[in-house]
Formats: C-alpha cells, sequence, structure tokens
C-alpha cells in the first residue's frame, strides 16, 4: 500500500529530524506527497523554516516521490470542501481514488476521510505507532513531541496525549 502524506505531517517530522522512522513505520510502502504538498512545503522553505530542506532532501533521495493527479483526479477535486487546504485535497483525491492510506494532522481532513471511509492516520496515532510497533521507545515519542513543539509550535491536547500513550493492549 503506498502512503500519501500532507504537509504538516512532513514538516512535524521534519523539525524533530525523525523523517528516517516513516519508512521503518511503513516498511515496503512508497511515501508520496501530491504536487500541491511540494509547493506548500517550498513556501514553508521560502519563509525561512529551514527544517524542511530535510523533505527536500528526501524528495532528491527517492525516498519520498511526489504522485503527480490525473485529469480525472483533478476534475474530482472540486468536489471536495474548499476549507481543505489544496494540498489536503489533493492527497485525499489521489487516496479516494487510488486507495492508498492518508496522513494529516488536519481534524478536518481526517474528519473527511472518516465521512468517506478513506483509511487515514493521524499524528498522534502515527505517534502511537511508532512507540507499540518498537519502532522507537515510549520515551522517544515524548522527545519528538517535544522537538516538534519547540520547532514549529505543536501543541497537543490532553486527549491527543491520552491517544498516543494510552497503554498497549496487545
Amino acid at each position: 500500500m503506498a502512503v500519501v502524506s500532507d504537509t504538516n505531517i512532513l514538516s512535524s517530522f521534519a523539525a524533530a529530524d525523525a523523517l528516517h522512522l516513516l519508512p521503518k513505520l511503513f516498511q515496503g510502502d512508497t511515501l508520496y506527497i501530491p504536487p500541491a504538498v511540494e509547493q506548500e512545503l517550498q513556501v514553508g522553505l521560502d519563509y525561512g523554516q529551514m527544517h524542511i530542506e530535510r523533505i527536500f532532501l528526501a524528495l532528491q533521495s527517492g525516498d519520498i516521490q511526489v504522485l503527480h493527479l490525473t485529469d480525472a483526479e483533478q476534475t474530482l477535486l472540486a468536489s471536495l470542501p474548499a476549507k481543505l487546504h489544496a494540498g489536503e485535497r489533493e492527497g485525499i483525491v489521489l487516496c479516494q481514488t487510488r486507495s492508498h492510506l492518508f496522513m494529516s494532522n488536519d481534524r478536518r481532513a481526517i474528519r473527511y476521510c472518516q465521512a468517506y471511509d478513506i483509511d487515514a492516520l493521524s499524528l498522534e496515532i502515527l505517534l502511537r505507532l511508532l512507540w507499540t510497533r518498537q519502532i522507537v521507545s515510549h520515551c522517544s515519542v515524548r522527545a519528538l513531541i517535544e522537538a516538534m513543539a519547540a520547532v514549529e509550535n505543536l501543541t497537543l491536547s490532553q486527549r491527543q496525549r491520552a491517544i498516543i500513550f494510552a497503554p498497549n493492549r496487545s
């Protein structure tokens, strides 16, 4: 299964210098971004968000690839809510039409995916999977969150933290 990411997930992982964890989480799956996400990342880099440079290095090495929309997928974009950003809309359409997994930290995008049976993972679920699959330790996830907060001013609610650190029942 291919995985399509929104801008905010990649930016958060780049802020924590943790992009290398995503391929470990999705072993054997290709990580893609739509063209609008690449453009959004370029804007962030132009505004001095230097951690985004790590994402462009991953694009250059092929660890992340740009996945272009077909004409039919471009047409489908108009049916998605205008409140979603261009990268989210393109990512959702790619996942909807190609049965890929979508990653986003935008609640509206995640709710839209849930409403239309599109497989999607939020940041809190990704962080939870990192420690429950023993890719990194519980403490390392806390350090990732601190790094994301320091670089991107990421704030997680108590509910989100409860999801990330709920006891593992497996």
